[in-house]
């Protein structure tokens, strides 16, 4: 599910779930941990922001 995390300011897939913190990621690899309070659902420009950075991603490790 793609959540957008208003600490970070970045919108992210839920990864998995550690007692109150929810696990976010994005498709860079990044990785990180928050309470579920500052998580609210991506708007549809978020779940495109993240398409995009995926498609982005898979580019440039192509290039190498």
């Amino acid at each position: 599910m793609a959540v957008f995390d208003r600490h970070y300011d970045m919108p992210a897939e839920i990864g998995g779930f550690a007692g109150p913190m929810v696990l976010l990621t994005r498709p860079t690899g990044l990785r990180w941990q928050v309470p579920h309070i500052s998580l609210r659902p991506a708007t549809p420009y978020e779940r495109r922001q993240l398409l995009a950075l995926a498609q982005l991603h898979r580019t440039r490790l192509k290039g190498r």
